[in-house]
């Protein structure tokens, strides 16, 4: 039977839906509103598509989205006359232009906006146009409206309407610009961008010399082509990767909310210390009411109370300053340690009763600091032992969607990590939204890897987008530090086998200034001035064998460690042709090398065999990635605090798809490396331990066995035991009961054994509290051989 359409029906239950879920979300909510004037600045004008924004706070005035479908036409490819470039134009032109370009109307092309070039299937270097119309009602002309581009990679000029607005350098930062006067009311607007995502001169030693703020996402031995092969700069990342939408408000625009969590953990009080800045369009000083109210925003607590001030604005940028007070407030704490209690900081301008604009960012109330002296971490005050890996999502940030990143953060959890490297880059927004929410800390990286351009330029740059970071992601309680430099040439001693004009110097001046500026930006969090090469040992991969991790380190902080494995035959069909699954020629072999598998570090460093055919080559590579981390990981567990505070493992995901560190596949099909990360990083560990694992027959035999326990808890009579087998026939076992003290590393007596048959042995060693609850299992295997 066929549905005939009524109208009238389908207006009266959309009305009904949209009253329901008013209630509804009114009810969830459980907050007081701060001001009834809310509502009449909802209905100024007609409802649009809202932009999901992605700054450092939500700006919950109204925003119009104009991500949608535009059109872009690409220097390199137009054919014009007036217009066409050399394919030598797509290399670093970063100044900005006023000069619009003509192009014909046949040669513009549907793209999606936000997303990234080589994403939509276009294959683009250095400069592309975009152009997208739209209307504006005549209302917005006695707004404020701001254009607002969350990121463009990497630089971008703006016209509206034939209007030159401006430039921007940084592939990361959210930027914008007042267009009221620009905007058309009568006609289509016209919107502009000029994109710029180059490929850096391949000059002699031209990956010493960069000058692209971007680190892993433009030279990075993790993305296509490797690090310094002459196609190491393919598959760009460039494009307006994420939203674009005009903010509208009234007379005043919040262009920043920073809030700083003070905390007495003594007297449990709290102070959410607020800066705000603001444009201020009139042109006489006028005075506004500024409402601000702390909401809890998981939890079912009461509303803080509503606190109203008088404002003096001058026309122009305003910065203001507010304390806000909470009593007894939730802090916030990782997943592994409690809940990682949020509150929204809602914010509301108003004049004689009218609203003019408003926002609301979200922030925990936390501490968390290193202590350089005894070097250890502290959360809250309490010491914390980090587990971390590291993360490059995807070479395309559009690519994480927040289905993406929560679902990375799901098999980080369960792999018990509780903290997140971000390598290298800046990630997209939503990543961070995820951390508060999970309870996972962040360890943020700059985007500078490995040599960059000297000069006086070049360093003022890097400090405004260091900046421009730390601003950016200010109000995330899952940030715990800053890191700078990733293996900069002046610490990095390996590159003089690289580079013909090594300098051990290079890049030490811009450090040193980066440091000296930002520094002060945020006085909350560990600012570390460099990732260095002693920090990644890298045993059993580029140097010496994976067992020298088993030695003792000075090292607090490991910020990388880990070895190469193929992904899982069905991905490996999804990278390479059936013939060439198993290279055997130079042409298969350099596709290999282009997908970042390496041949040397793994034949002749890590001496794993090929084998006879594709299969054992993956599980050899596998197995021995595994071993390698597994083995790393409880060695720098077992000393913990003597001195290793924190541990990286490297890294997390194939961030495109190829064959690297990782230990999940780019489809997000785990590794063996998975699932040993999994157990040594349980929170709760019987971790076991020998000088080797191979033995003769009738060498006497001694495994350590320790308990390690980073949780706070104590566990009293707890229950460790352990059992030896071969062959899964048990040869000795033993159970004790032990007081398991919190945030401590327990050892116990050797076990010793001596083998009289040839074989493969295990030891199973397990932990129980004394109500007989799971609490950690290990497993440690070894070999009994023939004597020499």
């Amino acid at each position: 039977m066929r549905f005939k359409f009524n109208h009238r029906i389908y207006y009266l239950i959309a009305a009904l839906i949209l009253i329901i879920g008013i209630i509804s979300f009114s009810s969830s909510r459980n907050a007081m509103p701060l001001a009834s004037s809310a509502i009449a600045f909802s209905m100024l004008n007609n409802p649009a598509k809202l932009a999901p924004s992605t700054t450092n706070y939500e700006i919950s005035s109204r925003m119009l989205s104009l991500s949608d479908r535009w059109q872009f036409v690409s220097e390199t490819q137009s054919k014009s006359n007036n217009t066409f470039m050399s394919s030598t134009d797509r290399f670093l032109k970063l100044k900005p232009t006023k000069k619009l370009s003509n192009f014909p109307e046949n040669q513009w092309q549907d793209i999606k906006v936000p997303a990234n070039w080589w994403l939509e299937n276009h294959d683009l270097s250095g400069v592309v146009w975009y152009r997208h119309r739209f209307k504006a009602t005549p209302e917005l002309k006695e707004r404020l409206v701001k254009l607002i581009f969350e990121g463009v990679d990497y630089t971008a000029d703006v016209w509206l309407n034939g209007k030159y607005l401006g430039f921007h350098e940084g592939y990361f930062q959210p930027f914008s610009f007042l267009v009221n006067e620009q905007l058309n009311s009568t006609e289509d607007n016209v919107l502009i961008v000029r994109v710029n995502s180059p490929i850096e001169p391949q000059v002699q030693d031209w990956s010493l010399h960069k000058r692209l703020i971007k680190g892993v996402l433009s030279h990075h031995d993790a993305r296509p082509g490797g690090a310094w092969s002459d196609r190491a700069q393919e598959q760009n990342t460039g494009g307006i990767w994420n939203s674009v939408y005009l903010q509208v408000s009234n007379k005043v625009a919040i262009d920043r909310v920073a809030v700083t969590p003070e905390i007495d953990l003594t007297s449990q009080k709290a102070i959410a210390k607020v800066d705000l800045d603001l444009t201020y369009s009139s042109k006489t000083a006028e005075s506004v009411a500024v409402e601000l109210q702390l909401v809890p925003d998981n939890s079912a607590d009461t509303p803080g109370k509503l606190i109203t001030e008088q404002c003096q604005l001058q026309p122009g940028i305003n910065h203001l300053h507010f304390d806000v007070p909470q009593k007894n407030p939730r802090l916030w704490w990782t997943w592994d340690h409690g809940l990682p209690n949020l509150y929204q900081l809602q914010v509301n301008i108003s004049q004689s009763g009218q609203l003019l604009d408003q926002a609301e960012t979200k922030f925990g109330f936390r501490t968390i600091e290193y202590d350089q002296e005894k070097m250890v971490w502290k959360l809250n005050g309490k010491r914390m032992f980090i587990r971390g890996t590291n993360y490059i999502g995807s070479q395309w940030l559009s690519e994480m969607t927040p289905e993406k990143s929560g679902f990375d953060l799901a098999l980080m959890k369960q792999a018990n990590i509780n903290a997140v490297r971000v390598h290298a880059h800046i990630a997209n927004p939503n990543f961070y939204d995820l951390c508060d929410r999970q309870g996972m800390l962040v360890w943020q990286d700059f985007p500078l890897q490995w040599g960059y351009q000297e000069g006086r330029e070049f360093i003022q740059q890097a400090i405004a987008q260091g900046k421009d970071m730390i601003n950016l992601l200010y109000n995330h309680p899952a940030i715990m530090a800053w890191s700078l430099h990733n293996e900069p040439p002046w610490d990095a001693e390996w590159m003089q086998y690289l580079y013909q004009n090594y300098d051990p110097e290079q890049n030490k001046q811009l450090d040193k200034e980066l440091f000296a500026s930002l520094k002060n930006t945020d006085s909350t969090r560990y600012l570390h001035p460099a990732s260095t090469v002693n920090e990644h040992p890298w045993w059993g991969w580029y140097s010496h064998s994976w067992r020298k991790y088993g030695e003792p380190t000075e090292e607090p902080l490991i910020t990388e460690f880990g070895a190469q494995a193929l992904p899982n035959l069905s991905s490996l069909r999804r990278i390479f042709d059936e013939d060439e699954l198993y290279p055997d020629t130079e042409e298969e072999w350099a596709k290999w090398k282009y997908h970042n598998f390496q041949p040397k570090e793994t034949f002749e460093i890590a001496q794993i065999p090929m084998g006879k055919n594709v299969r054992e080559f993956m599980n050899n590579t596998q197995k021995y990635q595994a071993k390698l981390t597994k083995f790393a990981a409880e060695s720098y567990r077992r000393q913990r605090y003597q001195p290793v505070s924190a541990i990286f493992q490297f890294m997390f995901v194939e961030n495109w798809a190829s064959v690297n560190w990782a230990i999940v596949d780019y489809w997000r099909n785990p590794k063996p490396g998975y699932e040993a990360l999994k157990t040594a990083y349980q929170p709760v560990l019987p971790s076991i331990s020998s000088e080797k694992d191979i033995w003769e027959l009738g060498e006497k035999i001694s495994l350590d066995l320790a308990i390690i326990n980073d949780t706070w808890r104590t566990y009293a009579d707890a229950k460790v035991s352990y059992i030896l087998q071969r062959k899964w026939k048990p040869l000795k076992s033993q159970e004790m009961t032990i007081n398991i003290e919190p945030d401590s590393l327990t050892k116990l007596n050797p076990i010793n054994f001596q083998a009289w048959q040839i074989g493969k042995y295990e030891l199973v060693a397990k932990i129980c509290d004394r109500h007989g609850k799971f609490l950690g299992q290990n497993i440690f295997e070894f070999s009994v051989t023939v004597p020499n």
